[in-house]
């Protein structure tokens, strides 16, 4: 098969299609056979085309067609598609009703009754018949008892509104209309009072108010920025990968638990240490050992300081007078007698004054 003829039979089923389509759009079914009927209307009231037709609100087809009467140009004429399975009496009515109170109309065949041999043939007329818009949707013997139960309802309001309860009802009404209109009179000449108090004050707050609006128009590059800003770290987010922020999460809160771990462990050695220097030292403070007896007895301390004190006498004596400790004599040469010094470290200060 060449290219040329591929390309005619794809553009035949490409128009069938589009053919198909569009009839099955406006409403026709070019599968099902189907058999047309004329109506003569005076007014179609904005009937359109492929508005259904039904019989006893069942769709049995549509409105195919619709022009202007050659012979005057004014009567409309409608062409009606219906299944070619549905049998239509001639004296059959196409009545024109509304289907909602929005719009939208449809065709209701009325059948006169049945037939089997005489029945309208495709291409017959119909008579035309049109129900209001309370007619659509109130059936043709139920409008008078409705007209009726208005009319009853009308005069029953009429007589209370007539009677001696009625005129006081009205009266009290008008009374209380005026209390109202009285009290809106007084609201508005507090209101007019109140603005030619403070208004001052609301132009300064208008002045201010045009001020923050101007400081705002001023930070319009600012706020730009910042939602350029925040627009940026959205999409910075939504690039980040999830599962990887997840993973790391997952990893430092696993970390975080060991540490923890560790750390109550540290702090229970801890706690245990501290109870056992607590022990040693109620041990040492309440009991008879060796440390307790060091820790009670003063005259310890007084010998430690009295100690320390003859350690700094005797290191200060050694540093000032060295031959009282080391006589070294090489050429035999007699050493010279100690003299005591006038200040020695070693006597009290009392002591050298009497001296």
């Amino acid at each position: 098969m060449s290219k040329e003829t591929r390309i005619a039979i794809l553009a035949i089923v490409a128009i069938t299609i589009l053919i198909l389509g569009y009839k099955f759009i406006i409403g026709k079914n070019l599968l099902t056979r189907s058999q047309y009927f004329y109506v003569k209307y005076e007014n179609i009231d904005q009937l359109q085309v492929s508005n259904p037709v039904m019989i006893n609100g069942y769709e049995v087809g549509a409105v195919n067609k619709i022009y202007l009467d050659p012979a005057d140009n004014t009567t409309p004429i409608v062409i009606l598609e219906v299944n070619k399975d549905i049998k239509i009496p001639k004296n059959s009515k196409a009545e024109l009703i509304s289907l909602g109170v929005m719009g939208g109309k449809a065709v209701q065949i009325l059948l006169s009754g049945k037939c089997d041999a005489d029945c309208a043939q495709s291409g017959d007329y119909l008579i035309p018949s049109s129900r209001s818009l309370l007619g659509s949707f109130v059936g043709e013997g139920e409008i008078d008892q409705y007209l009726e139960k208005i009319k009853i309802s009308a005069n029953q309001l009429f007589d209370s509104i007539a009677g001696e309860s009625g005129k006081k009802e009205i009266r009290e009404g008008v009374q209380n209309f005026e209390k109202t209109l009285s009290n809106l009179a007084h609201s508005t000449t507090l209101l007019n009072n109140l603005l030619s108090r403070n208004s001052g004050k609301l132009d300064k707050m208008i002045a201010s108010l045009e001020s923050v609006v101007a400081n705002i128009q001023g930070s319009n590059k600012e706020i730009t920025s910042i939602l350029k800003n925040l627009d940026e770290m959205s999409t910075g987010l939504n690039k980040a990968d999830p599962s990887q922020s997840v993973k790391a999460l997952n990893e430092t809160l696993a970390e975080s638990k060991v540490a923890i771990e560790n750390l109550q462990t540290t702090l229970k050695n801890a706690d245990a240490a501290l109870g056992e220097v607590q022990t040693l030292i109620k041990k040492a403070s309440t009991g008879d050992g060796t440390v307790a007896k060091l820790l009670d007895d003063p005259k310890l301390y007084q010998n430690l300081s009295n100690t320390a004190r003859q350690l700094e006498l005797l290191l200060q004596d050694l540093r000032l007078n060295p031959k009282r400790y080391v006589n070294v004599s090489v050429f035999g040469k007699k050493d010279k007698a100690y003299t005591l010094p006038s200040l020695d470290p070693a006597m009290p200060p009392d002591s050298l004054k009497k001296q």
